[in-house]
Formats: structure tokens, C-alpha cells, sequence
């Protein structure tokens, strides 16, 4: 790999290539949140009479909804771009939470509330949800029409740079767009990484840059080396991202900070936080209380239909390992017939391509055992809505790691001892990010960065993106 030297490198400037402005993606996003506020102002004043609560003024709402936007304009939200789904969800929550709490201060500095701390804390409750999914539909119309995110330039065509195009790839929210690649490998020049072209050398990058944002993807370079690539490529572009040589540290507990001129990385333990698992306990308590109850009639309407479908229990029992190895009862509704096993043995023994795949997955695409009221709940996710009882009970959590039976521990081999720290999920990360469609090493690396990432936004963020994935129907099985 050679080595660059940024300040004795001819390059083109970087103000003498078209500008790629994220003005209109910002604008078409504010926008989404200015339609928020007005539809809530309306909400509020033609309901908020209805339960006897007084409504805001309009100079007020006004002043208050401006101060919110330009918040969130500092927050750095219009547009975006490289922002993961839970750190803009602590984004959004929190900035909203602030502004209300500012307006509730300044109320009571007043001595007066306008209109009232209720009013007004119902108000705000509302915009955080409605500006949310608002905003998620804005950004999803702007994905398809081709019009979200920022070209960006890959320094090192590596496996790490493979796993980073590939996430950025299938996760264009990110707004992080990679259109080129750079590597020292000739043999590498005029081949695609996941769809991308590797145009050149890393020097040719520096040179002659095609974007204003780049990625620096070399971890495995010598340090001097890498120092002086990062410090090219940071003199070439006004935008450079760097991935250092982390891998296995949890990435979401990591703090910047510097001890004088020296940079260093707080890494914190989000399990060991009592504050953290508290809030996850109490988010598992108020889901699974509040939605086995406002779902109870669809939960007495799948049993019968299993019932009148196939001769059987509706809700069977999967013994699974849970927090700290032990065994529990996992409750899902019946998806197969009650001679199940003897179906999939005679199958398995007369295909070996389908031996195979349950053999790599423990899972089949088109699997004998299924009845007809299975297939459906099975790919509408369904099946599992008993498990809010292992929810309430403890056992499992809303959002974790995959349960898995006994015989799979080897497959964990040493994450093992990291899965067991925490309960298994209804949902987990992997459900939300492919489901069925990774690959069972993937699935593993996915629980491993899911416990050691651990954050209650990680969760929020996970049942969000669940919710977008089964209503998709993608990846089910």
C-alpha cells in the first residue's frame, strides 16, 4: 500500500467538483415536521375543549414550534445523513423532551401555564409520535424517488469495506450513498464491491475526488500508514469518516475523548447500568400489559381459527434457553401439525438438499410440518404473540437476542457467554435487519452486537423496524 504524503500531493479541488447540496432532502423533511405541528395544532384545539383541557394560543404554539424546529435544525436532523436508527431516535425524543421541559420551566417561572401542564405535556406526547413516522414516510418517498443522501467515496476495497458498502447499501436511510472505490490491489481496478466500482489507487482518490465525503477503510494497515492515508484523505474531502481497528468493541458505548492531545475512547457497559435495565423492564411491562390487552380479541380469533384448522392445542409450549442458561417454557400458537416430527424426519431422510438447509438454519422455506393457518401466522409474524406472556412473566423481553434450543449453543461457541446475560426477545436485531434471509453465522454476530450494543433506544428502534418488516412480509418463514 503506498504511502501518501498530503501536503506534497497535487489534487483537484474539491470546490471545482459539483456540489452535492442536501438543502432540498433538509427542506422536504422540515417540511414533514412543519405539517406535523399543524396538524397537531388542530388535533389539540378541536379535542382538548372535548375532554376539558384549555387550548394553546396560536403565538404561543407558534413560538414553541419554531423553537422545537430550529432545535432540531441544531441537532443536525435536516437531513441527517449518517445518523443509525436509535441514535436518531435518542435524537428525536430527547430534543422534544428538552423543549418541553424548557417551556414548562419558563411557565413556571411565569407563575402561569399556557394553557396547562397537562395541555400541554398531551400536545407535545402527540408530535413526538405523529413527527416520527412522518418523518420516516418523507425519507422513505425521497429513498424511492432516488433523492436522499450523499455520494460518498471508499478508501480500501477489504472485506471491511465490503461489510460497510453492503450495510450503507441496504440501509439508505443512512444517507451515505458509496459510488466509488479506492485500492492499492491493481488486481482489484475495474471489479465492483457489492455494485461499486473500484475506479483506482488510494492516491488516485486523493487526487482526483469524486465526492465530498469519504470513508477511510483500512483497519488493518500499518498505524504510520494508516495516519498518513487519513490525514490525505482528510486534507481532500470536507467529510471524512474513519473506521478504526475495533472490531468485537461494543460501537455504540463508545465515548470520544481526549486526555490533552491524545484522542481515547470511553467504552461503556450498558448491562451493567441498574438505570438501563430498569427502563427496559418497565418498557417490557407496559408493552406486553397494554398490547395483550388491546389485542386480546385477535388473540381469541387465531386460536379458534388453529383450532378449526388442523386437531390440536392452539398454544403449544418450546422449551428455550433464557437469561443465564436457564430453561424456560416459550408460548407460541400452534403453526404445525401434531405429528410434526415424524413429517420432517421422513422428509429429511428422502431430500438431502433440504437436510442441508435445516441442518445450516434450523429452519425450512417450504417445511411439511406447517399447516394452513401456520403459513399465514408464520409470515405475518403472528404466531409468536403468546409470548407477551413470557414477557409479563419474565422469561423472554420484547426486544433480545433469538431463543435457541440446547443444541445450538456450540454454534455460539464463546458469544455464547455474552447472549446469556440478557433475556431473549419476542423481536431482536436480526428479525429487524433480515429476518429469515441471514444466514445463521450472520444471525449470531447480529444477537452478539445486540447485547454487547444494549441500549433501551437500541429496542425502541427495533420494534419500530419490526413493525416495517412484517408489515413488508420480508423474510418470514
Amino acid at each position: 500500500m503506498g504511502v501518501l504524503n498530503p501536503s506534497g500531493l497535487p489534487r483537484k479541488s474539491v470546490a471545482s467538483l459539483p456540489a452535492v447540496s442536501s438543502f432540498p432532502q433538509g427542506a422536504a423533511l422540515l417540511l414533514g415536521d412543519v405539517l406535523s405541528l399543524l396538524v397537531i395544532y388542530s388535533v389539540t384545539h378541536l379535542l382538548l375543549p372535548l375532554w376539558g383541557l384549555p387550548v394553546e394560543s396560536s403565538h404561543s404554539s407558534l413560538v414553541w414550534g419554531a423553537v422545537w424546529l430550529c432545535w432540531r435544525a441544531y441537532q443536525g436532523l435536516y437531513p441527517g445523513y449518517g445518523r443509525s436508527p436509535q441514535t436518531e431516535l435518542r435524537l428525536h425524543v430527547m430534543g422534544t423532551a428538552q423543549v418541553v421541559a424548557v417551556q414548562l420551566a419558563a411557565g413556571l417561572a411565569l407563575q402561569r401555564f399556557s394553557p396547562s401542564v397537562s395541555s400541554t405535556v398531551l400536545s407535545w406526547a402527540l408530535l413526538l409520535l405523529l413527527s416520527l413516522f412522518v418523518r420516516y414516510g418523507v425519507r422513505s418517498l425521497l429513498i424511492q424517488a432516488g433523492q436522499y443522501g450523499r455520494p460518498i467515496s471508499v478508501i480500501g476495497a477489504g472485506q471491511t469495506a465490503a461489510m460497510a458498502i453492503h450495510h450503507l447499501r441496504a440501509h439508505p436511510a443512512y444517507g451515505l450513498n458509496p459510488v466509488a472505490a479506492y485500492d492499492d490491489n491493481q488486481e482489484l481496478h475495474g471489479t465492483t464491491l457489492h455494485g461499486v466500482p473500484i475506479l483506482g489507487t488510494i492516491e488516485q482518490a486523493i487526487t482526483e475526488p469524486r465526492t465530498e465525503q469519504a470513508i477511510v477503510s483500512i483497519p488493518g494497515a500499518r498505524a504510520e500508514t494508516q495516519q498518513r492515508i487519513v490525514n490525505a484523505t482528510y486534507a481532500a474531502f470536507p467529510h471524512t469518516w474513519v473506521i478504526p481497528d475495533l472490531f468485537g468493541i461494543p460501537n455504540q458505548a463508545l465515548q470520544p475523548h481526549n486526555i490533552g492531545s491524545v484522542a481515547s475512547l470511553e467504552v461503556r457497559n450498558n448491562l451493567r447500568s441498574v438505570q438501563a435495565r430498569t427502563m427496559k423492564r418497565t418498557i417490557d411491562l407496559l408493552g406486553s400489559g397494554l398490547g395483550g390487552l388491546l389485542l386480546l380479541p385477535a388473540l381469541l380469533l387465531i386460536a379458534l381459527a388453529i383450532k378449526l384448522d388442523s386437531p390440536g392445542p392452539a398454544v403449544y409450549r418450546a422449551r428455550r434457553l433464557g437469561r443465564n442458561g436457564e430453561s424456560f417454557d416459550c408460548f407460541k400458537f400452534r403453526s404445525m401439525h401434531r405429528d410434526a416430527e415424524a413429517k420432517l424426519k421422513s422428509v429429511l431422510d428422502n431430500d438431502p438438499i433440504l437436510k442441508a438447509e435445516f441442518e445450516a438454519t434450523h429452519k425450512l422455506k417450504n417445511d411439511p410440518r406447517v399447516t394452513r393457518v401456520g403459513a399465514f401466522l408464520r409470515k405475518t409474524s403472528l404466531d409468536e404473540l403468546p409470548q407477551l406472556a413470557n414477557v409479563l412473566l419474565g422469561t423472554m423481553s420484547l426486544v433480545g437476542p433469538r431463543p435457541i434450543v440446547q443444541g445450538e449453543i456450540p454454534k455460539y461457541g464463546d458469544i455464547y457467554a455474552v447472549y446469556k446475560q440478557v433475556r431473549p426477545g419476542m423481536t431482536g436485531y436480526w428479525q429487524a435487519n433480515g429476518r429469515s434471509d441471514t444466514s445463521y453465522d450472520e444471525r449470531v454476530g447480529m444477537d452478539n452486537f445486540y447485547v454487547t450494543n444494549w441500549t433501551p433506544w437500541l429496542d425502541i428502534s427495533v420494534l419500530i423496524q419490526t413493525f416495517k418488516v412484517v408489515f413488508a412480509g420480508k423474510g418470514a418463514y
